[in-house]
C-alpha cells in the first residue's frame, strides 16, 4: 500500500469512526429527549375560550403542555362534560340547561403528574369571541348586548375594540374578568370613546387589577370599547403589553348587572347598576353538587347579569346588612358601603373588662377599593384605645387588637383614607372577642410524590392573638400505601411558623388521590386534641380548598436502546 492509498484508508477509518461516534450520540440525544417527554410535567395553563355559555356546546383549546394526548379530566361540575378530541389541546364542553353561572374547576392529569385547576366560567348569555384584527376604531367589533365578550391580548402594542350602540338615558356597564379570577398577569385598563376617539370613560383597578366602566349615555350614540394592559409586574418598557396568556372576558350590558352582594344568613341583597329598587331581587342559589364542587354557593339573579359568591359564614355570627342598625351581639360581621366623600361609620358595642376584642376589615383583599382606616375609642372617656390603616406591608386593610381596662361601651369607626367613595367602595367589618388560634396553609393544591424519593411538604403555621400551645401535624386520608409520620409544632423556634411532613410511598399502587392536612392542639397529657383545624390553600380570592391532590407515578422499567 502505497502512502497516498494508506492515508485515504487512515481518513477513511476516521471518518467511519468520528460518523459512529456522532450517529450514537444523536441517538442518545433523542433517547433522552423521549425519555424526557415520557416524564414531562403536565401543565394546563389556561382554557380558551375562558368561558362558555349553559346548553350549549362549545368547541375550547386547551393550553400549556401535554406530553401524551389525550390525558385524564377532572372537573368539579357535575353539570359540565368534556370531550376531548384527536388534535391535542382541542376539546368539546358541554353545558347543561340548568347549570348556574359561576366557574367550573379543571384539571388535567396523566399516570406521571397532574396540572393545577384551571377555571372555566359559566355564562347565562351569548358570548362573542373576538377576530382580529380589532385594533383600530375602524375594525373594531360590532356586538349585541348583553353579551359576554372573550378576547386575548396576545402580543406587545396590542389593543381590542368593540362597538355597541346605546340610547339616551342608558347605563352602559362594561365588567372585565382577566386578573382577578383568570389569573391573567395583566393590568387591564379599559376606555369607552365616541366614533371620533373621544374617550368617554376609563377605569384601572376597579376589580382588584381589573377595570369596570358604568356609563349613562346623555344621547343616542355609538360607542366604541377599548381594552388594552400593562404587565402585572411593571417593568422598564413603555407601551402595551401582550402574550398568550393576557385572555379576559368582559361582561357589557344595559340592563341589571349585579356587581356584589351581602347577607344577614336569611337575605341575599345585590348590590350593582340597573337594578330597579322597586324590584324584589330573589336570590337565586345553585345547589351544591354532592360535595365535589371547590367553589362556595353562587348567588345569582333573575334576568339581571352578574353572579357572587356567598362566603359561607357560622350561624352564630351576627351579619348586619348595609345600612341596618348594629345590636352589640357579638362575633359580628357588618357590611358598609362609602357613599360619599369623608364619610365615617360608627359601630357601637359593650366590651367587658380585661377581655381582648379584634376588629378587621376585608375590602381591598376582596378586590374592592375601600382603603380602610379603623379606631377604637371609648365612649365613656373619649379616649383611642386602638388605631390602624394597614394590617402589613401591602395589605391596605386595617385591623386591631385592643383590651378594655373596665366595663363600657366602646365605638368601632370605619373610614375611609383617601375619601374615595362609590358603589364599589364596599367592605365587611369583623369584630369579635379574640381568642388564641393556629391556621395551616399550604402553597401548592397538588403534589406527586414518587416510590423511590420522598415527598417533603412544607406548611405554614400562623399564630394569633398569643397561641402558644403545641400543635401535631397530620396529613390525614392519604392512599392506600403512603405514610406520613405526624410533626410537631412547638411554640417557639422554627417549627413554630412552618414544618415539614415526609409522605412515602410504600407498596402504594400508582395512580392520583386527595388528602388533607389537619392540625390538632396537644393536650396536657401529651395527646392531640379531637377538634382540629384544616391546612387551606387559597384558589382565589373567597374561594379556598382544603383536599389537596396526589399523584403516585409508576416506576419506569424503560431501558435505553443502541
Amino acid at each position: 500500500m502505497n502512502h497516498v492509498t494508506k492515508h485515504a484508508v487512515e481518513c477513511f477509518e476516521q471518518v467511519s469512526f468520528i460518523s459512529v461516534c456522532r450517529r450514537w450520540f444523536c441517538m442518545l440525544i433523542l433517547w433522552c429527549g423521549l425519555a424526557h417527554g415520557a416524564h414531562a410535567q403536565i401543565n394546563l395553563e389556561r382554557l380558551f375560550p375562558p368561558v362558555v355559555v349553559a346548553g350549549r356546546e362549545t368547541e375550547v383549546t386547551a393550553e400549556g403542555k401535554f406530553p401524551n394526548w389525550p390525558p385524564s379530566v377532572d372537573c368539579d361540575s357535575e353539570r359540565v362534560s368534556i370531550l376531548l378530541g384527536k388534535e391535542s389541546g382541542k376539546l368539546t364542553v358541554k353545558v347543561a340547561e340548568d347549570a348556574s353561572p359561576g366557574v367550573a374547576w379543571v384539571r388535567f392529569f396523566d399516570d406521571q403528574s397532574a396540572s393545577a385547576l384551571v377555571p372555566l366560567v359559566l355564562s347565562s348569555v351569548d358570548v362573542f369571541p373576538e377576530t382580529e384584527p380589532n385594533d383600530k376604531r375602524s375594525e373594531a367589533i360590532s356586538i349585541t348586548i348583553p353579551a359576554v365578550v372573550v378576547g386575548r391580548l396576545a402580543k406587545n402594542g396590542d389593543s381590542d375594540a368593540y362597538g355597541v350602540s346605546i340610547k339616551a338615558g342608558q347605563t352602559l356597564v362594561v365588567s372585565a374578568t382577566a386578573n382577578q379570577l383568570l389569573k391573567s398577569p395583566m393590568d387591564a385598563v379599559l376606555q369607552l370613546a365616541d366614533r371620533r376617539g373621544n374617550v368617554l370613560a376609563q377605569s384601572d383597578d376597579a376589580r382588584g387589577l381589573d377595570p369596570q366602566i358604568i356609563f349613562t349615555a346623555d344621547a343616542d350614540q355609538d360607542v366604541l370599547i377599548r381594552i388594552f394592559a400593562f404587565p402585572e409586574t411593571p417593568n422598564s418598557t413603555i407601551g402595551f403589553a401582550g402574550s398568550a396568556a393576557f385572555i379576559y372576558s368582559l361582561a357589557v350590558t344595559t340592563g341589571p348587572f349585579v356587581d356584589h352582594i351581602a347577607s344577614d344568613g336569611k337575605t341575599i341583597v345585590p348590590f350593582g347598576y340597573n337594578l330597579d329598587p322597586q324590584n324584589h331581587w330573589a336570590a337565586v342559589l345553585s345547589e351544591p353538587e354532592k360535595g365535589k364542587a371547590l367553589s362556595p354557593p353562587v348567588a345569582t339573579f333573575r334576568d339581571a347579569m352578574g353572579w357572587s359568591w356567598l362566603s359561607p359564614v357560622e350561624n352564630v355570627v351576627n351579619q348586619v346588612l348595609p345600612g341596618k342598625p348594629f345590636d352589640g351581639r357579638l362575633p359580628a360581621v357588618l357590611f358598609g358601603h362609602f357613599t360619599k366623600p369623608d364619610e365615617s361609620h360608627s359601630y357601637a358595642f359593650s366590651a367587658s373588662k380585661g377581655i381582648k376584642y379584634r376588629a378587621e376589615v376585608n375590602s381591598k383583599s376582596g378586590g374592592f377599593l375601600v382603603d380602610s382606616k379603623l379606631a377604637v375609642i371609648d365612649q365613656k372617656s373619649g379616649k383611642s384605645l386602638a388605631s390602624n390603616d394597614d394590617v402589613s406591608r401591602g395589605i391596605y386593610d386595617a385591623g386591631v387588637d385592643f383590651t378594655m381596662t373596665n366595663d363600657g361601651l366602646v365605638e368601632v369607626v370605619v373610614t375611609e383614607t383617601l375619601g374615595g367613595f362609590g358603589p364599589r367602595h364596599f367592605y365587611q367589618l369583623s369584630i369579635y372577642p379574640s381568642e388564641p388560634q393556629c391556621s395551616l396553609s399550604v402553597s401548592e393544591e397538588h403534589f406527586v410524590v414518587k416510590k423511590d424519593k420522598p415527598l417533603e411538604l412544607t406548611v405554614t403555621v400562623t399564630r394569633t392573638s398569643g397561641f402558644d400551645e403545641k400543635v401535631q401535624v397530620a396529613a390525614t386520608g392519604l392512599p392506600k400505601g403512603i405514610t406520613c409520620e405526624p410533626v410537631l409544632s412547638e411554640p417557639k423556634g422554627d417549627t413554630s411558623k412552618s414544618v415539614k411532613l415526609k409522605l412515602i410511598a410504600g407498596e402504594s399502587t400508582p395512580g392520583h388521590g386527595s388528602f388533607r392536612i389537619v392540625g390538632a392542639e396537644i393536650d396536657a397529657d401529651g395527646n392531640p386534641s379531637a377538634d382540629t383545624t384544616a391546612a387551606r390553600f387559597e384558589l382565589r380570592p373567597a374561594v379556598s380548598i382544603t383536599e389537596f391532590w396526589l399523584t403516585i407515578p409508576p416506576i419506569s422499567t424503560e431501558e435505553p436502546k443502541p
